[in-house]
């Protein structure tokens, strides 16, 4: 539809001001001269002027006609190309996801299926999830993680981090003390901070988390990762699994959250058992994601919640709308009833085997005794430690400069000193199998 006709002069005249071409104190042509130059009516003209005196473009004299106002000066403004960030030619970060490791076209033909029906869309969608999304992830832990629940225990949000900020909000956060491992997920602890909890830090590592500081701490909250400890990468044997269990029920109140961000990606024997399959007295929160199993930028995460916190968590849940795409959330209801979750999680298993073995290969090629790789048999990083005099953070900082990116793994820890070794958190996820010996050569060129 076409502007009326006073906006095309009022865009005009205001235009030649801004732009300088008619400056203070110059005058408009009048109301009968536009209306003449123009071919419109009077009351067309006036409109215009009206608008460019609200404006406080121009100013009205009367019996004389209408002038152009001293405006304030304006910083030229230097139009530069913003610098965009480089991506390095090595990526050890685990930020980004190998190409090969999956299968758009079949992601693109279950997003085609599901929008077939446009009514799934015309809301802001159910604030816990879909319910379709969450019947099929309540199936599919069952089956693989001994995660028994049902549709109505599982909550939907994009990301851990946006869970978490719900979730804070079920407790009484002044009779809370939440306990984070240390070195351990910077992030998980923020969010708790940042909703005013006591956070204390309990020490982790090779050996998994210290149970008997836990019980000094005087927590009654736990955050971790027992198939897979971030980043130390330690697994908590079955034994240590229990002692938390027993350390929660000693607590009276005491609350597990179960972080099993990559349990399913183990490389020898089965899963192993989850807090949550474990747990009799409802004090374990499963936390789950998919962004170690699809693309990242595909926002699903989930909490499965013990019977005990449902009713909680529903007096709570409609302050909030839904953060995860409907579509996407619909996409992978399908993809998981397909099973082609399952076939995903088998070909990771391989890809991301084979990758471990491969980094562990070329760091002993080119490091040797110089090099200590913590074992691995589950998810998608390394923990290595350099016997080098240079500390960890400055070598990732020089090796960013040649395109090499390696994370420090002290930026996971909260407190404590340097290690006398240079510590490295190395992923798997995101660089081809191809690059991985080249990038390594590189680290030592640079270690010499």
């Amino acid at each position: 539809m076409s502007r009326p006709l006073y906006r095309q002069i009022y865009e005009r005249m205001r235009e030649d001001i801004l732009a300088g071409r008619l400056s203070h104190g110059d005058r408009l042509p009048s109301i009968r001269q536009m209306t003449r130059d123009s071919g419109v009516s009077r009351t067309t003209v006036e409109t215009a002027y009206e608008q460019l005196c609200a404006d406080g473009l121009v100013n009205c004299v009367p019996q004389s006609g209408y002038y152009v106002n001293q405006l304030p000066r304006r910083r030229e403004r230097v139009h530069t190309a913003e610098p965009q960030p480089q991506k390095p030619r090595y990526d050890f970060s685990g930020k980004y996801l190998d190409p090969t490791s999956f299968d758009f076209d079949i992601w693109r033909r279950l997003s085609r299926a599901v929008m077939q029906d446009s009514a799934s869309f015309l809301g802001y969608g159910d604030c816990q999830g879909e319910y379709e999304l969450r019947r099929q992830i309540a199936r599919y832990l069952s089956a693989g993680r001994g995660v028994y629940a049902s549709a109505e225990n599982v909550v939907i949000g994009a990301g851990i981090q946006t869970l978490l900020s719900i979730l804070c909000e079920m407790f009484d956060k002044s009779g809370r003390r939440i306990a984070f491992e240390d070195p351990g997920f910077q992030k998980g602890l923020r969010i708790f901070r940042d909703h005013n909890y006591e956070i204390v830090s309990v020490p982790g590592g090779a050996s998994g988390i210290d149970i008997r500081a836990l019980y000094e701490s005087g927590a009654n909250m736990l955050y971790i990762s027992p198939s897979h400890s971030f980043p130390s990468g330690a697994t908590l044997p079955l034994d240590k699994r229990l002692k938390l269990l027993e350390w929660a029920q000693s607590t009276g109140d005491g609350i597990l959250f179960e972080d099993d961000y990559d349990g399913e990606l183990r490389y020898t024997g089965k899963p192993l058992a989850t807090l949550s399959s474990l747990d009799a007295n409802g004090q374990v929160i499963y936390l789950g994601t998919f962004s170690k199993l699809l693309p990242p930028s595909i926002r699903i995460s989930y909490a499965v919640l013990p019977d005990v916190l449902v009713p909680e968590y529903l007096r709570i849940a409609q302050r909030y709308n839904q953060t995860s795409s409907t579509m996407e959330q619909l996409t992978m209801a399908r993809f998981i009833e397909e099973g082609r979750l399952e076939k995903q999680v088998r070909r990771l298993r391989r890809i991301y085997g084979r990758k471990n073995e491969a980094i562990t290969r070329a760091l002993d090629r080119q490091f040797g005794a110089l090099a200590t790789v913590r074992p691995n048999d589950t998810g998608l990083h390394l923990n290595v430690s350099l016997r080098i005099s240079e500390r960890a953070d400055s070598l990732c900082a020089r090796a960013e400069e040649h395109g090499l990116r390696i994370i420090p793994l002290s930026s996971y820890r909260t407190e404590g000193a340097e290690s006398e070794t240079a510590d490295l958190y190395l992923s798997c996820a995101g660089i081809a199998e191809k690059d991985i010996e080249p990038a390594i050569r590189l680290l030592r060129e640079l270690c010499s």
